[in-house]
């Protein structure tokens, strides 16, 4: 992940494992839930290649656990803090190639938030 150049407001993921697709999955995940209340959760993609290994994000910026929320989404499965940014002082998840939102839908249900993982720099 680097900072755009051209737009320091986005990011972009360069994806160079073979069979992984977490960009395609981020960017299939964003399309579901950008006009939902759950987008709310996420940090925007912006744009992708047409193969899926290069996608564009909106840009967090570093948090701290006490900034992390008690209760997140029960799609939610990885609740790693590096996972996890401010964008726009809110706390959202910029990393979420993995969640259960095709498997359980887009249930407002929460659930208590177990963050491990250091805190970014």
């Amino acid at each position: 992940v680097y900072a755009c150049a051209i737009d320091k407001s986005l990011v972009v993921k360069f994806e160079i494992g073979q069979g992984c697709f977490q960009n395609v999955l981020e960017y299939e995940t964003w399309q579901r839930v950008a006009e939902t209340e759950h987008a709310r959760w996420f940090a925007p993609v912006t744009a992708i290649s047409p193969c899926g290994t290069v996608l564009m994000q909106k840009r967090t910026q570093p948090v701290t656990r006490e900034q992390l929320p008690d209760k997140t989404p029960a799609f939610f499965t990885d609740q790693k803090v590096q996972n996890w940014g401010l964008l726009d002082g809110n706390p959202v998840c910029h990393d979420y190639g993995l969640t259960l939102l095709m498997e359980r839908g887009m249930s407002k249900r929460l659930c208590k938030a177990e963050w491990w993982g250091d805190e970014a720099s």
